[in-house]
């Protein structure tokens, strides 16, 4: 009997988490924010509000879901084995953030910010490997289940909501949050589709989900980042299904040098800076900036906000990095910049085997947080995809996916 209710007691916390974040999810359209060229519209927070909701209601549900998962992992850390170096890793960065919070002088709120949003989506995913291995239990349904909400949401957007804008241009409308954090869902989204896809072995309609996907995403948002991390994975997953692909890839391999050639005889004649959307500008003013560090900035960074400045490109209100790289060394330093290097390859190397397919995904969402604000700094959609991350590992954590048959992964 004690049992029983200890095994319900614990089964209802996870519950209670995954519900969490699938009504955050439902939620997040109130934080949607119009841009200068949007003023004329009603945000949803008054216009599609019948609740009265405040508009940060999303965010708000964060102070309840972080003790929630901490209680579990701590409650069921046995359950983790070695994984739970990555738990401890968090505890480091969180113990830098306060490092720099009293050498700077800002508010250890303020200072946690980063850690916050990069750890909170990586304890839901110890959370769901905790529920697969104590329970014995596939988390395939909870996978299923966010994919379907997640796409119903995209679908009440499209049919309700105004068109988004993004670098000037007019795109389909957005439910999650903002245009990016959007792109950013609906790229989990179709990773885990693509997934699904894969163990039927349906290799044309993987093929044929995949390129439509990727043009739905271009031309409805064109959030070039977040294509770029889907591409990544298009790209191991063509390799893992086709002998074809794997031969391309070994042509491609051979004339790398030619390639690399062309990619620098193509760059030199285009508008870098405009391309960039002003990141070349705002890189050079990074290196100014840094240059002006001193040691103890370096190793701890200057403080919550330090990243944030105006350029020429961005001159009426300041801007970060637009990298998460650069803005984790400038706001929190080198130490702290070490052990998210640390983290990011700990969760690559959670086995001694790599599996190929949970890898590139983890390297698309870290790739995103160096050319751009990425995913693992928009816990909304970190979320989504450590869910899908979740079950791809459970899946394939003791068999690396190597060969171009999909019965090898099986």
């Amino acid at each position: 009997m004690k049992f029983s209710l200890k095994f319900n007691q614990t089964k209802s916390v996870f519950n209670i988490i995954i519900l969490l974040v699938w009504i955050k999810l439902a939620l997040s359209y109130l934080s949607v924010k119009l841009s200068y060229f949007q003023r004329h519209l009603i945000p949803n927070a008054v216009k599609n509000n019948l609740l009265g909701l405040p508009e940060n209601i999303s965010n708000t549900i964060e102070f309840l879901l972080l003790p929630l998962l901490i209680f579990f992992i701590l409650l069921n850390y046995r359950f983790l084995g070695k994984i739970i170096d990555v738990f401890f890793l968090s505890i480091i960065m969180f113990g830098l953030n306060l490092v720099t919070s009293v050498f700077n002088q800002v508010s250890i709120f303020d200072s946690i910010n980063f850690t916050l949003k990069i750890f909170t989506p990586i304890y839901l995913f110890l959370a769901l490997i905790i529920y697969h291995n104590k329970y014995d239990l596939s988390i395939k349904i909870i996978v299923k289940r966010t994919v379907i909400i997640c796409l119903i949401l995209t679908i009440i957007g499209l049919l309700f909501f105004d068109p988004s804008i993004n670098r000037l241009k007019k795109y389909l409308p957005i439910f999650f949050s903002g245009s990016h954090t959007h792109s950013y869902v609906l790229v989990s989204v179709c990773i885990a589709i693509g997934y699904f896809i894969y163990k039927s072995e349906k290799r044309m309609l993987l093929i044929g989900f995949l390129l439509l996907s990727f043009v739905f995403l271009y031309f409805g948002y064109n959030v070039r980042t977040a294509l770029l991390m889907y591409l990544l994975y298009i790209l191991t997953m063509l390799f893992l299904i086709s002998d074809f692909f794997k031969l391309m890839f070994i042509k491609v391999l051979i004339f790398t040098p030619l390639i690399l050639i062309f990619i620098a005889l193509f760059i030199s004649a285009l508008d870098l800076n405009q391309f960039s959307s002003g990141r070349t500008d705002m890189y050079a003013e990074k290196i100014k900036q840094l240059s002006t560090f001193g040691i103890f900035d370096w190793l701890f960074g200057r403080g919550f906000g330090s990243d944030l400045i105006e350029t020429k490109v961005w001159w009426w209100e300041k801007k970060g990095s637009h990298s998460d790289v650069i803005s984790f060394l400038v706001e929190n330093g080198i130490i702290y910049l070490g052990f998210y290097f640390l983290t990011i390859m700990r969760l690559i190397f959670l086995n001694k085997k790599v599996n190929i397919l949970y890898a590139a995904i983890l390297i698309g969402c870290f790739v995103s947080g160096v050319i751009s604000n990425g995913i693992f700094v928009r816990p909304l959609a970190g979320y989504v995809i450590f869910i899908v991350l979740a079950y791809v590992y459970t899946q394939t954590k003791e068999r690396p996916i190597l060969s171009s048959s999909v019965n090898s992964v099986e």
